[in-house]
């Protein structure tokens, strides 16, 4: 018998880009790594955009929340990667879910860390780790251009030199109603 003991699920679908209209007030350097981000300034999606948005994270969802929910989008913004530019790693405190909308990229740098990545490297070499697949330390999706992945907030991650793309992150709140 196998049993998935404290899964992280992530969702990744299909999104039609075209239907996000997110309005961006400004953009500055921001993070350690100075990437081109919104992050700082109001960002506003129109009620279709917003609609659209979140009937999609919905449906990603209704599976896993099995009660009637309500989906809150905290915050929402576009980040613009130059050539080179990163984003070190983070994880997005005080939401349950977020998400990055790939708009425009070549193919995603998103990496995702296992959530005991310390303590597994406490115990087991690195080479024996490297070697063997008992335990994964990290995780690269494979999304392209008009996707998005919706993930836990606490799994940290980050973003490998990237070469000109743009996405759009945000963090979610659910309410059971």
């Amino acid at each position: 018998m196998k049993i998935n003991l404290f899964e992280n699920s992530i969702y990744i679908d299909n999104i039609d880009c075209s239907k996000i209209n997110l309005k961006n007030e400004d953009f500055k350097k921001t993070w350690d790594s100075e990437t081109i981000s919104s992050h700082v300034f109001k960002n506003k999606l129109d009620e279709n955009s917003l609609n659209y948005l979140v009937e999609k994270i919905g449906n990603l969802l209704q599976d896993q929340i099995l009660k009637d929910f309500k989906i809150n989008i905290l915050n929402i913004w576009q980040n613009n990667y130059n050539q080179g530019d990163f984003q070190e790693k983070h994880i997005h405190p005080q939401s349950h879910f977020s998400f990055v909308i790939y708009k425009k990229v070549n193919e995603s740098k998103t990496v995702f860390y296992n959530p005991n990545e310390k303590l597994i490297a406490s115990f087991y070499p690195f080479d024996l780790i490297s070697k063997t697949s008992f335990f994964k330390l990290s995780f690269e999706p494979k999304c392209r251009q008009d996707q998005i992945i919706l993930f836990p907030s606490y799994l940290e991650h980050m973003v490998k030199k990237s070469d000109n793309s743009t996405t759009i992150s945000g963090n979610i709140l659910i309410t059971i109603v």
